[in-house]
């Protein structure tokens, strides 16, 4: 799991190729810090290309970790937006059906694509009036470019 956040307020995770417990563990543990700054941000999850979605033991940690209220209060005070990025139609579809039904801590978004889910993102940061360390459209390109690096080595 990394954590690109050189443009904070906005938060990008990139999954690794396996979702296994420590993937897992590796995202709610990145998140301690940022709870416990309490500034608000906007996260973007992008998976890396083919990887294999979270199995049923990693859907139920991260399912629980969301849940617990200490974590869905921060989630609530401070994810002005989260989107994330499932490729397949009906994956993405059923993750919109568990959002409109489970009623998130924040607005989320699945979304086909990075670039809409930065697109989304930057949307809500601009909509709450937080500021970008640099113009949305810069923030934009960097952002896109960090991740093709990323995902072509």
């Amino acid at each position: 799991m990394r954590f690109l956040v050189d443009c904070f307020p906005l938060i990008v995770t990139v999954s690794g190729p396996v979702w296994d417990a420590a993937e897992a563990r590796a995202l709610t543990d990145g998140f301690e810090p940022y709870f416990q700054a309490s500034d608000r941000y906007a996260v973007l999850a992008v998976p890396t290309p083919k990887a294999l979605a979270p199995g049923h033991a990693e859907r139920k940690m991260l399912g629980e970790w969301t849940n617990h209220p200490r974590v869905r209060d921060a989630i609530k005070r401070l994810c002005v937006g989260a989107a994330t990025v499932v490729p397949g139609a009906v994956e993405r579809a059923a993750l919109s059906i568990i959002y409109a039904f489970g009623k998130p801590a924040c607005p989320s978004e699945a979304v086909s694509t990075a670039e809409r889910g930065l697109d989304f993102c930057l949307q809500r940061l601009r909509e709450e009036g937080l500021r970008l360390p640099k113009p949305p459209d810069l923030v934009r390109y960097e952002t896109l470019r960090a991740l093709n690096e990323l995902f072509s080595t």
